[in-house]
């Protein structure tokens, strides 16, 4: 019954009514059914429209996630008003260039924001903590406004901000469509076990019977029970919460994560859809007494936000038991470009970023924007109603990266093979140069990362002689003692090109970090080129 054509709060209203008694939202103590969440909406609509807050007008959260955030965005939606989620976490300085920019009529915060943020405020704008007895007047207060705000799926409904993992973030602008149609997507994606199967479809779900029997069985056909552990101000944060909420299911938040309380809530909760980074899931599986955990419930987990190690990849799989989605996307596209899905076989689940999302036209290209064959690598470029309309106040900088025709050029080398599954190989800036050779590093990566004793690693090319570039490795090593510089430039030399070898590696306890918790490479690039203007760096 959902679908693009219509709004954030038309999709909300939908569910409530169909289903008033169930369960929706999960936050610590706090426990809201459907019919519960609306009128808590419905009151928040009325206090935005009292404060004078309307069609247009933006409203920034700085907040972590919980019920605050999500009453907020819906509450925002059904006045027309757009939603400009920031990280809590972030730096002040990123804070003021995100609220200089949207000019917000209000700012949400958990904690008193600095005087640099405050100050960064237009004139008559307000700023207001969770515990401000003004925001609880217009959370509690009464639902009924002056008039209806006239909101249609094509207006703006968000300012989302990417993660910054190739420099400063970016402002993209989402309508209600573009951030309702990966929902859709994902609800065609679970027909295969809420549906009854198509006869194309038995092979695939015959599959998925025999690797999750029970697990399957009881999810079947039922609302699922998704816990979230990751940003709201992420697109992936805001895409976990609008499918679990239009899709009706029931949405268990952890405002911070922490791999034990992550664990017990699955337990208690009967969770069946965990969604998770990939540092995350490392985290979780290392928890020692993992296995006195019930995990039975769960039958799906759902990472991305940043590449997900084979190993770790199957790691899930064995220790959780659970079917493992690798979601690949960009907050450019609303979230997913491609998925993989519970019928695919483990490898594939483990090993490719599955296969585009219902919905989405996707296209491998050359550096003339030629479509390539199946097995060659080239750009990945995407089509669909998810696209972002432009970057906030960028319009030169968003026709570089959106064409004429309405393809988003994602900056991604990947592969898709003859059936359809996409792999990635690394970002278009990341190629390295040597020798006249690309090297993608990506694929260096993932050898590294199969190395028992090599937990994360990170592949950079460095500017050096005759106008080539060397490659540095950056690794984070699983435990106090692991191997030698030299001992994994040996490793590599066992299975890769000689070319493809690292001519330096790094051992560091952490990543300079995105707010979502990809490696942020131009940083990796400027630590090596600041070494390198002292002179320390060993070569092969």
């Amino acid at each position: 019954m959902l679908t693009t054509r219509m709004t954030v709060g038309q999709a909300l209203r939908r569910v409530a009514e169909d289903r008033p008694r169930q369960e929706a939202l999960v936050v610590g103590s706090l426990r809201l059914t459907y019919g519960q969440l609306q009128e808590r909406m419905e009151r928040a609509a009325g206090g935005l429209d009292r404060l004078g807050v309307g069609k247009g007008d933006r409203v920034a959260l700085l907040l972590p996630p919980g019920a605050a955030f999500i009453l907020l965005f819906f509450a925002t939606a059904e006045r027309g008003a757009v939603v400009v989620p920031l990280d809590p976490m972030a730096r002040s300085q990123w804070v003021v260039q995100a609220v200089e920019q949207t000019a917000p009529a209000l700012l949400v915060a958990h904690s008193l924001p600095p005087p640099l943020v405050r100050h960064a405020l237009p004139e008559g704008a307000r700023a207001w903590t969770v515990d401000d007895p003004a925001l609880a007047e217009l959370l509690e207060g009464p639902g009924d406004v002056a008039g209806p705000a006239e909101v249609s799926p094509g207006d703006l409904l968000a300012v989302l901000y990417t993660s910054g993992t190739t420099g400063a973030p970016k402002g993209t602008m989402h309508t209600h469509r573009s951030l309702i149609a990966p929902v859709v997507a994902s609800l065609k994606l679970r027909e295969l076990w809420t549906h009854r199967p198509t006869l194309r479809q038995i092979p695939r779900m015959g599959r998925a019977l025999l690797r999750y029997r029970e697990r399957l069985l009881r999810a079947a056909g039922r609302p699922q029970v998704f816990l979230s552990t990751v940003g709201f101000h992420t697109i992936t944060g805001v895409e976990v919460f609008l499918q679990a909420l239009l899709m009706g299911d029931t949405l268990v938040v952890q405002p911070h994560f922490h791999p034990v309380e992550a664990l017990e809530l699955i337990q208690r909760e009967r969770v069946t859809v965990l969604v998770a980074v990939p540092t995350a899931l490392a985290v979780m599986l290392r928890v020692q007494d993992l296995d006195r955990y019930d995990l039975s419930s769960l039958l799906i987990c759902g990472t991305g936000s940043a590449p997900c190690p084979p190993d770790l990849a199957r790691q899930v799989q064995r220790r959780l038991g659970c079917a493992l989605h690798i979601g690949f996307g960009a907050t450019e596209v609303g979230g997913g470009i491609a998925a993989t899905s519970l019928g695919d076989p483990d490898d594939l689940q483990a090993e490719t970023v599955g296969r585009p999302m219902p919905g989405i036209e996707v296209r491998i290209v050359d550096e003339a924007g030629r479509p390539l064959s199946a097995g060659e690598v080239g750009e990945l470029v995407v089509r669909g109603e998810g696209v972002m309309v432009g970057y906030w106040g960028a319009p030169d900088l968003t026709a570089r990266v959106v064409d004429e025709e309405g393809w988003y050029h994602t900056g991604d080398l990947a592969v898709m093979d003859g059936r359809g599954y996409l792999r990635i190989v690394g970002r278009k800036k990341d190629v390295i140069i040597r020798g006249g050779r690309s090297i993608y590093p990506e694929e260096i990566e993932r050898h590294l990362t199969k190395h028992p004793a090599i937990r994360e690693a990170a592949v950079v090319g460095v500017p050096g002689g005759l106008g080539g570039e060397e490659v540095w490795a950056f690794v984070i090593l699983e435990g106090k003692e692991g191997p030698t510089a030299r001992q994994v430039r040996e490793y590599c030399r066992g299975a890769l090109e000689p070319y493809q070898t690292p001519q330096v590696v790094r051992f560091v306890s952490d990543f300079p970090r995105s707010s979502t918790g990809k490696p942020q490479k131009f940083r990796l690039r400027e630590m090596a080129l600041q070494e390198r203007e002292h002179g320390t760096e060993d070569h092969l």
